[in-house]
């Protein structure tokens, strides 16, 4: 069977690899931004590793009773680990420990895939240590996290670590053109605005979210103290940063007269146009900046999330 994944090439042909020459190390760390794919390659290294048919590929079959149990959710050697609430928690680790010394009930290996393990609480994490040391031969851990600087240093030493890039916005739409029958102006707005995150697209995609048009309050606020509450709904909407950026990049194409094939948020054109003359070229640069770098901070490091966006609204009101 071909493999079903949406990008990320190089990373499938190494755990193909892998698993093909029988070389599947204990413990994994995948990262990257937030919908840009890691689960979904989790599980398919899942089935890989599961698979029961012997092929020259070295690709899942997609047939066999493990492939067919993966796909409905179904087999018994997997097992989802993700915070209860907003942590990942001791008691939950401790839990996969007592689990964890069992041999398989029917694959070769028993996965554990552990989700946004940035959030495991410091306990959790030090617990965790103790496995990642010395995982059990019949097992697998996948650690999944957008926020690698969060975890200790010797947590990340005892991972093989696989980075996963978003795709090019461009070459994201078209895909959502090609594969998922989406208008190509709609396609390229919902590729900027997920960042090149093919999850967060096809999220959007499925609640008919496709494209924001309401202009961005923050663009029109020009009270300082309206910054705590924007700060409170962009920490509830994490994903809106990077389509912020885009309005940003609207205002700036509009000020300088460039085409309207360029613009992003198409049907907001008017309100843009009544928005741009409050803003001189160097402010909108430096709006797109301190954006980007906002989102770099939350993203990569272990800041408080709600502080960082209240000093960004605080700039941008400026």
């Amino acid at each position: 069977m071909q493999n079903p994944i949406i990008g990320h090439q190089q990373v499938i042909e190494q755990l193909e690899h892998t698993v093909a020459s029988d070389r599947i190390a204990g413990a994994y760390l995948f990262v990257g931004p937030v919908g840009v794919g890691k689960e979904t390659v989790a599980r398919y290294f899942a089935q890989l590793i599961f698979c029961q048919q012997d092929m020259d590929s070295p690709t899942a079959c997609g047939t066999c009773l493990a492939c067919r149990k993966m796909n409905s959710g179904n087999h018994p050697d997997l097992q989802f680990i993700g915070p209860e609430g907003r942590l990942l928690k001791i008691g939950q680790i401790r839990e996969l420990q007592k689990q964890i010394i069992y041999e398989p009930l029917e694959a070769s290996r028993k996965v554990y895939i552990l989700t946004d393990v940035d959030r495991m609480t410091d306990e959790a994490e030090n617990c965790l240590l103790k496995t990642l040391e010395e995982p059990p031969a019949a097992s697998v851990l996948i650690l999944l996290t957008s926020n690698v600087r969060a975890l200790l240093p010797t947590t990340r030493s005892r991972c093989q670590i696989l980075q996963f890039h978003p795709i090019p916005s461009q070459e994201l739409a078209k895909i959502l053109v090609e594969q998922f029958s989406v208008a190509p102006e709609q396609a390229t707005a919902l590729a900027i605005a997920a960042d090149g995150a093919i999850g967060t697209a096809l999220t959007h995609l499925e609640k008919g979210d496709v494209h924001t048009e309401e202009v961005p309050e923050i663009l029109k606020e020009t009270d300082p103290l309206a910054a705590f509450r924007l700060a409170e709904h962009l920490k509830d909407n994490p994903e809106a940063l990077g389509e912020l950026v885009t309005w940003y990049r609207d205002l700036l194409f509009l000020q300088q007269g460039a085409p309207i094939e360029l613009i992003t948020h198409v049907h907001s054109i008017a309100e843009l146009q009544y928005i741009v003359p409050r803003y001189s070229r160097l402010r909108i640069q430096q709006a797109i900046q301190v954006v980007l770098d906002t989102k770099s901070l939350i993203d990569n490091t272990n800041t408080n999330a709600s502080l960082a966006l209240e000093v960004m609204c605080l700039k941008l009101l400026k």
